[in-house]
């Protein structure tokens, strides 16, 4: 595909660090990259801001980076570049006219301004509609969350309050970096089957951990980390109250290193945020123990990272937030505060540990933990690099956006194409392997129907649980046992988690989705029961939690998921792993749950005649003869009796 990548204030050739260059730089650069290692071709389009700079600059293999007159030639604070997003549309309409992408993706809600204006503009044109792209849309940042927690100090042009939800509405599909986005975009009137969750990414082949997975050997105290842009929202002085929380404590073993600013170590006082940090510091009676590392490159960061214990990411709020990633991935586990993308990327008690915001007795609390478990730090800073390597690599990232590429193109020609019996073709036949596969597993699932045969009819229960369509598979094989598979019999206990749709959203409400099932668990799991867990691609972080919830309840755990080995597999009893495409996957765990449910009813019937038999050989046994006792003669009647 020819992708075209509006970035309005974020160029991937930017110099991280600054006020307006962070997280979306690195999200546009590396995005771009990956897009062209697949295959595609990439133009990105921001605005000139340096006289010097050239139209066209070859950025990386298949990436093309394009300067756009779009106001001054100037450095320009992104909230004053809304008047000059007209001049930017301009400039796109100009180039697409004789290079037109195939989809055009933007970031920020102001380069979504623009896209859409020059896709409309180019559908208006003489050569009609059809050349015009789709346009989706990614916003890193919504300006009702960041006026929510700002208020008065937030800069945005009063316009964007308007025009945001409005590139939303517009867009032909938006994807959201995090669940937490999703639902306010669905809030402001986005269409929700248009909305695709897809995490930012990180360098996992950058950000590596260190060889000997002991990064604090090197060093006497336990080194906190905070990196990210000096501004008052990060909450880098949230870290330092907790440091002084911890001395109040007598825990004077911890320091602080933070990472950021306009200037390097020897300059980085230079900075007015930093000077209130250090003020801070002082106030606190830690400033010994507080160091301002300044502003470190990309190609820098890794090493600077992997010298951290623990990295505290404390922001108010934060649309997504990169640093964390770049610290599961380096290893090091993550005190990070429970708002945005933080709460889905950070797993609270298996990569890192969730704070509520803006709680610096939490942070402290979170640190003291860590200083006391050295070998708690390092299975956290594991399981944080598992999980960047499994769903939040650049390439993955990378395949699921151009999925959703895919999709809306679909999506916009459905209409104009006729029917393609190929691809039901092609659907059939990747099927097939799948139930092959199926077929070597038949033991297990004969096992399966025959083991919960056995228990359920002495009073165990069946739970199971599932996301998306695997819910609906779960969901299906407890309707079979509360209501009937073949013939009519007698009902068993069996819950669909994810059906209790009150209990669900309560407990999504106040604890969080990765918490909607184990919580659950929790409170129906029994010893003896048995829970089982569907999943395509077995890394769904609430049914994990779940896998763990069940084992301390004493059930049994079955997992049935995709490709494995995968974390779900490792945390069940017994698991079904099926290689195949995720809609194929989720076809034959129906086939699978069937065979179980056939299963089932076979035991039972073998068991009701096994007790039906045996209960015609006690009624068919001739009666054991009375016992002989000597009697001892009836004591004569007393008086009153005979009288009577």
């Amino acid at each position: 595909m020819r992708i075209a990548m509006i970035s309005e204030h974020a160029s991937p050739l930017a110099t991280l660090g600054g006020v307006d260059a962070g997280g979306q730089n690195v999200h546009v650069a590396a995005l771009s990259a990956a897009l062209a290692d697949e295959g595609h071709t990439v133009t990105v389009y921001t605005r000139r801001d340096d006289e010097a700079l050239p139209a066209r600059v070859a950025f990386a293999p298949g990436v093309e980076v394009v300067h756009l007159d779009a106001g001054p030639a100037r450095a320009v604070p992104k909230d004053e570049l809304l008047p000059h997003m007209g001049e930017l549309a301009d400039g796109l309409l100009a180039d697409w006219r004789t290079n037109r992408p195939d989809v055009v993706h933007s970031h920020f809600w102001m380069s979504g301004v623009a896209a859409l204006d020059a896709a409309a503009r180019l559908a208006s044109s003489p050569v009609g509609a059809a050349s015009a792209p789709p346009v989706l849309h990614t916003f890193h940042a919504l300006g009702s969350v960041k006026r929510r927690h700002l208020g008065a100090e937030d800069t945005s042009p009063a316009e964007r309050t308007h025009l945001e939800p409005g590139v939303g509405r517009r867009a032909d599909a938006v994807i959201a970096t995090c669940s937490d986005e999703a639902a306010e975009l669905v809030r402001a009137g986005v269409d929700a089957a248009r909305i695709t969750v897809i995490p930012c990414g990180v360098d996992i082949g950058h950000f590596t951990p260190r060889a000997d997975d002991a990064a604090g050997d090197d060093h006497a105290l336990m080194r906190v980390m905070v990196v990210g842009r000096l501004v008052p929202r990060k909450g880098v002085d949230l870290a330092i109250t907790a440091l002084g929380i911890l001395a109040d404590r007598g825990h004077r073993d911890v320091e602080l290193v933070i990472v950021g600013g306009s200037g390097d170590a020897a300059s980085a006082t230079e900075d007015a945020e930093a000077r209130r940090l250090m003020d801070a510091a002082r106030a606190a009676g830690v400033a010994d123990r507080v160091r301002l590392h300044g502003r470190v490159s990309q190609a820098d960061m890794p090493a600077v990272m992997r010298t951290a214990d623990v990295v505290v990411c404390a922001p108010w709020y934060e649309p997504f937030g990169i640093v964390p990633l770049e610290a599961m991935a380096s290893g090091v586990p993550v005190v990070a505060s429970a708002v945005g993308g933080l709460t889905d990327s950070v797993v609270d008690g298996v990569t890192g540990i969730l704070v509520p915001p803006r709680d610096p007795a939490a942070i402290a609390d979170a640190l003291g933990e860590l200083r006391a478990d050295p070998a708690r730090r390092r299975a956290l800073g594991r399981a944080g690099r598992d999980r960047m390597e499994h769903g939040y690599s650049w390439a993955t990232v990378a395949a699921r956006t151009a999925d959703a590429y895919r999709a809306m193109i679909q999506d916009a020609a459905v209409d104009e194409l006729p029917a393609d019996p190929t691809v039901v073709d092609a659907h059939l036949d990747a099927l097939a392997p799948v139930l092959q596969a199926l077929r070597a597993h038949a033991p297990r699932l004969t096992a399966w129907g025959s083991e919960m045969a056995d228990r359920l009819s002495h009073g165990a229960r069946l739970i199971a649980a599932g996301n998306g369509g695997s819910a609906a598979e779960a969901q299906h094989l407890t309707s079979e046992l509360v209501g009937r598979f073949d013939g009519d019999r007698r009902p068993f206990s069996a819950i669909a988690l994810h059906a209790e749709s009150s209990a669900v959203t309560a407990i999504g409400n106040d604890y969080g989705f990765d918490e909607v099932f184990a919580r659950q668990v929790h409170a129906h799991a029994r010893s003896g029961d048995i829970v089982v867990l569907l999943s395509t691609s077995g890394r769904s972080v609430n049914l994990l939690k779940a896998a763990a919830a069940a084992r301390a309840a004493g059930a049994t755990t079955w997992a049935m998921t995709g490709p494995g080995p995968n974390p779900l597999v490792e945390a069940c009893d017994e698991s079904l792993a099926l290689d195949g495409p995720s809609a194929n996957v989720q076809e034959a765990q129906l086939v699978a749950v069937h065979a179980i449910c056939r299963s089932f009813e076979s035991r039972l019937k073998a068991n009701d005649r096994a007790a039906a038999r045996a209960s015609a050989a006690a009624d068919a046994a001739p009666a054991a003869p009375a016992a002989v006792t000597s009697a001892a003669p009836a004591p004569a009647p007393a008086a009153a009796e005979v009288s009577a």
